[in-house]
């Protein structure tokens, strides 16, 4: 049976009762989650190894921890190596539900509850399962759970599998600094005090720490462009998955109400300019956001909503708007500082290492993106074409072919594969992020490539877009239809 968003009302006792091991006797607050399953990544003994397609990273859209996560994970390019699985919004007496998956069922894990990962990963576990999760797949069990560390593991311990030219979200020479104002954000910037106060001396405490801090915050940020300066850095995926949820959900529902975050020009500005990175507005489900505050029963439990209705807005129409922020900024051109690349394979002087770049980078992520059953496998590899097409287009900006002033074999494979991409792949394998000759470099690369004679057999691709279309199953083209365009 389907979860429904609109489900009885319950009372408080179903807010009590999900929190029942986190609530302390002494005080009556709600204390934060402990995390048991706490191993390190690495190669000591008793770490967990770093390796590739052996962990699953669960998140759930409204959470903002698992948020981080997922965030970081794409920045990085690491679900080139590590999978994604969803939860959806709301969770159900026993916990966190694959409702979004067919059947109710995770098709990596094969389950439908989080929580048998979790008993698989320790059968006496008795807590709150949580997102983010990460899993091993062979064993089926979690093994990972540290919902503020998990982004910090991804950028220190999976650095061999960082994609290339990644961004360089905890600099070392910055490292004590991002420390610090993550531990402020994530104590100080925390509507939960509010959300979850069990009386009125605990909500009157925390509504002046969140504005004490957000007040700090609008100030520093009338200087910076972002929390450490020119570049995004762990500080600020902290930060914003928080002020996201407090336009869309804390100020309404939690009671944070002395302000709202356009009401405070830094802080609004802020919020929208790393909302319009790519990794953020991917994985900031606005509409997911509101209806897990505002629809999950034990949320709908605690604010007395009885009948299970949703605030009419915000307005977020603003938020893909230009910011004007880059003028703090001493390189206003980037947002991400990239790490310094001393990994052979990325070189890009040789030609055999070309092909294999290739190969690994463009190829493999279009046919996994072909063979694709689910639809976060679909955007996982989908996300990985984008990447690689973005670098090659940086490199193509800057020469005229792959590898310098010459022409090479990598250059033919690449071409093939543009034209291809464009009249087969961006249709049938639901690919339409983008077309090749939308990135400025790959146009020109492409326009100087058809001109020499050797490359223009490839420009005539139509039997083998035939060949794609008839080749495809009776149950995926009925008809055996085969699209005409797109116009050369």
């Amino acid at each position: 049976k389907l979860m429904s968003y609109i489900v009885p009302f319950q009372s408080i006792a179903l807010f009590e009762q999900t929190f029942r091991q986190q609530l302390n006797p002494k005080s009556g607050k709600i204390d934060e989650r402990e995390f048991v399953f706490n191993q390190k990544f690495g190669d000591r003994e008793g770490q967990l190894t770093v390796e590739a397609d052996r962990y699953r990273l669960i998140w759930m859209p409204g959470c903002p921890h698992s948020n981080k996560a997922v965030i970081t994970l794409r920045l990085l390019g690491l679900d080139r190596v590590i999978s994604v699985g969803e939860c959806g919004v709301l969770r159900d007496p026993r916990g966190w539900v694959f409702s979004e998956d067919l059947g109710q069922v995770d098709p990596v894990l094969k389950i439908h509850y989080l929580d048998d990962a979790y008993l698989k990963g320790d059968p006496t576990f008795t807590g709150r399962s949580t997102v983010p999760a990460i899993v091993d797949t062979v064993s089926g069990a979690v093994v990972q759970n540290e919902a503020w560390d998990i982004p910090r593991y991804l950028v220190t311990d999976w650095q061999a599998f960082h994609k290339p030219a990644a961004p360089d979200l905890y600099p070392e020479a910055l490292r004590p600094e991002i420390d610090q104002w993550s531990r402020f954000i994530n104590h100080r910037v925390n509507a939960y005090t509010c959300g979850f106060a069990r009386d009125q001396a605990t909500y009157d405490q925390g509504y002046q720490s969140y504005f004490s801090a957000l007040d700090e915050l609008e100030e520093r940020l009338s200087h910076n462009r972002f929390v450490n300066g020119d570049y995004i850095s762990l500080s600020d995926i902290h930060l914003f998955v928080a002020l996201i949820r407090f336009h869309i959900n804390y100020h309404l529902v939690f009671g944070v109400n002395q302000k709202r975050l356009q009401d405070y020009p830094n802080l609004w500005g802020y919020t929208r300019e790393v909302y319009q990175i790519p990794a953020f507005y991917q994985y900031t489900k606005l509409e997911a956001i509101k209806r897990h505050y505002q629809l999950s029963p034990h949320m709908r439990a605690k604010q007395g909503n009885v009948y299970g209705l949703q605030g009419t807005g915000p307005d977020n129409r603003d938020l893909l708007k230009p910011t004007g922020r880059e003028r703090l900024s001493a390189d206003p051109d980037h947002v991400l500082s990239v790490q310094t690349e001393t990994r052979p394979l990325f070189a890009h002087t040789d030609p055999a290492a070309e092909v294999s770049y290739l190969n690994q980078f463009l190829l493999e992520p279009l046919n996994r993106a072909g063979k694709a059953r689910w639809q976060t496998e679909l955007e996982r590899w989908s996300n990985l074409c984008q990447d690689c097409f973005e670098e090659l287009n940086e490199r193509l900006l800057q020469r005229p072919y792959l590898l310098g002033g010459a022409a090479t074999a990598p250059d033919l494979l690449l071409f093939k594969t543009l034209k291809r991409f464009d009249q087969i792949y961006y249709y049938l394998y639901r690919l339409n992020f983008a077309k090749t000759t939308d990135y400025p470099g790959l146009a020109v690369y492409q326009q100087r490539l058809q001109e020499q004679p050797e490359f223009k057999p490839v420009l005539d691709i139509g039997a083998e877009k035939a060949a794609a279309f008839h080749g495809l199953s009776p149950e995926q083209n009925p008809y055996d239809l085969v699209f005409q365009g797109p116009a050369k």
